[in-house]
């Protein structure tokens, strides 16, 4: 399995020496938010930083994701969303990411058949266009509140036949906004078959913290166990800021994994 941290800026060639050593690729969090991305210099000035400062070969970039909801009835609101994520995707293909991520921003809770069908025909209709555009990069759906696999999964189905688009389950998500303990489970078993990705992080099963894998309350041995009846060889995300607590949870994920014959 290939295996993902998010690089700082700031400290490139620490991070650099420790993918290195480790094998592990780079996911980019520097460009999700509107204030880079509307300061042409400044992102220019980052991507600059990190072309000419070395990367592993295995590159993904998390997407703009803040109020990005391109099946909104509202046509303005399309637009910029339209907008945020095709900055996301220069970003992306300036800095040739292999996979881009976004998120599904639906309505928690909120289960009008009116809703539901129009998020999945929108979605749907929008991605499968951008990825048939794109045929070169992987276009991946993170669940964000999602309090069920329902919506993500009708989509995955719907868009069954674009090979470059797929899932990214974050474990804590599916845990923490889920409905009813244990739903990280359901999560897994439900969209497996699409899962191209995932984010690792621990939380406290009530707030979205991006703890350390292994210093929260998820439940390790069921993901591993989940993991290696449905996933075996999906790609992974250490989504932790900071090389310590990335060690952390990268020695605990191969003790983990180690117990049940698993290599990382």
């Amino acid at each position: 399995m290939s295996i993902y941290i998010i690089p700082d800026i700031d400290h490139i060639p620490d991070c650099m020496a420790f993918s290195t050593e480790n094998h592990l690729g780079w996911e980019f969090n520097d460009f999700m938010y509107s204030d880079i991305l509307d300061n042409k210099e400044e992102t220019m000035r980052m991507i600059n930083q990190y072309l000419t400062s070395g990367m592993p070969e295995a590159r993904s970039l998390h997407g703009a994701f803040l109020d990005v909801t391109v099946h909104s009835s509202d046509e303005k609101i399309r637009e910029i969303s339209d907008l945020r994520i095709r900055q996301s995707l220069a970003a992306a293909k300036a800095l040739q990411c292999q996979k881009v991520v976004f998120h599904t921003n639906c309505i928690p809770n909120y289960y009008d058949q009116f809703y539901c069908d129009n998020w999945v025909r929108k979605n749907a209709d929008y991605w499968t266009a951008k990825a048939e555009r794109q045929p070169a990069t992987e276009f991946l759906m993170e669940n964000m509140f999602d309090m069920t696999p329902y919506l993500l999964l009708r989509m995955a189905e719907e868009m069954n036949a674009v090979s470059n688009f797929g899932i990214c389950l974050d474990y804590a998500h599916s845990e923490v906004f889920g409905a009813g303990e244990g739903s990280s489970g359901k999560f897994i078993r439900s969209l497996a078959p699409y899962i191209k990705h995932i984010h690792l992080n621990d939380c406290d099963l009530r707030h979205d913290l991006h703890l350390s894998v292994g210093e929260g309350k998820l439940n390790w041995d069921q993901f591993a166990e989940l993991y290696g009846e449905f996933l075996n060889g999906v790609s992974i995300l250490i989504e932790v800021n900071g090389i310590e607590k990335q060690k952390r949870s990268l020695d605990f994920l191969r003790e983990l994994f180690a117990r049940r014959g698993l290599t990382i």
